[in-house]
């Protein structure tokens, strides 16, 4: 007969361990950033993956043609190597998601399961792209990422892009390795401040998250140097070089319909203006027409002018050099 002691023992054992796998070990950061109860029925719709929502491929989607394109692909090792966001050309970036977190825990139903609470800003597609996403507040809705997916995502125009809000250290953390230039600051913050960069030259480690269905997107805009990352689903950017957009009658002509000035969306700008033979030779001869699928990271250097459509549902994160959080 066991020693009761021994029994005791090993009832707490179980116990430990039962709580142990009980508990995913993201979620340790308390009420209102990271949740979890796998018995939660939750209902999705019509979609319960981000995969199986509509999407425009075939109206959409390329192949990135060099003719089309023209942009360099390169490895995470060429990017770190070559320091490629120093430079004035856009890149994109392969299997940067390579090991995050992200890619397990930012499934539709995970995501939902995880961060129910955690709250981010809902606005219309063309109005961010017409204000720009740091000067519409009043566009803004706060929402929580379970109310939006649940709820909005797929209502017409509704997009998360709120690059204010602080996004929670364990979403965070489900992004890491973060792609450089943006992990230097995590990794040595003490050092890189100590150079004393201007904060409009930093990559500080402040993410952005962007959640959106089929052909959402931001109309043309400009900000500071910046990439982003795919997590799940497709995006098509259009491009347009800096030093060409200097002319302003050039840029309206080229962005807009100068008959009818009304900013289109991205899409309607796609199917209606970028069809012209002078728009499109403009573009891609002094600009890019690309694809960036999940895993990918693309580089906008400072000034290009740039508009994106998502194709299918898209979820992605977005480091910019400036960039910190203004809202808790």
């Amino acid at each position: 007969m066991p020693h009761k002691g021994s029994l005791l023992l090993c009832i707490i054992v179980t116990l430990l361990v039962a709580a142990i796998f009980a508990s995913p070990e993201s979620c340790t950061e308390g009420p209102g950033t990271c949740t979890y109860d796998e018995n939660e029925k939750i209902y999705f719709g019509n979609y319960s993956t981000w995969e199986e929502a509509p999407n425009s491929l075939d109206e959409f989607d390329h192949d990135n043609s060099k003719h089309i394109c023209g942009l360099p692909i390169l490895t995470v090792e060429e990017w770190e190597e070559g320091r490629f966001w120093e430079a004035e050309n856009p890149v994109i970036v392969k299997n940067v998601t390579a090991g995050w977190r992200a890619l397990v825990h930012w499934t539709k139903e995970e995501l939902v399961r995880r961060y129910p609470d955690v709250m981010v800003g809902m606005g219309e597609s063309k109005k961010l792209g017409q204000t720009g996403p740091d000067d519409a507040d009043d566009t803004f809705r706060k929402v929580s990422i379970k109310d939006f997916v649940l709820n909005h995502m797929h209502e017409s125009n509704k997009y998360v892009f709120d690059r204010k809000l602080n996004m929670p250290e364990s979403l965070l953390e489900d992004c890491q390795p973060y792609p450089m230039p943006t992990r230097m600051y995590k990794e040595s913050k003490d050092e890189v401040e100590k150079k004393g960069l201007p904060d409009r030259l930093m990559w500080k480690d402040h993410l952005a998250l962007t959640i959106g269905s089929d052909q959402q997107g931001l109309t043309f805009h400009r900000h500071n140097a910046a990439w982003n990352v795919v997590v799940f689903g497709t995006k098509r950017w259009i491009l347009y070089d800096a030093q060409r957009i200097e002319n302003i009658d050039r840029l309206k002509r080229m962005t807009r319909d100068i008959v009818n000035p009304i900013q289109l969306s991205s899409p309607d700008w796609i199917r209606q203006l970028y069809p012209m033979e002078e728009r499109q030779r403009e573009i891609r001869s002094y600009g890019h027409d690309c694809i960036q699928r999940a895993g990918d990271l693309l580089y906008v250097p400072r000034g290009w002018a740039h508009m994106v459509v998502n194709i299918g549902d898209t979820v992605a994160v977005v480091s910019e050099r400036g960039l910190d959080a203004m809202e808790p």
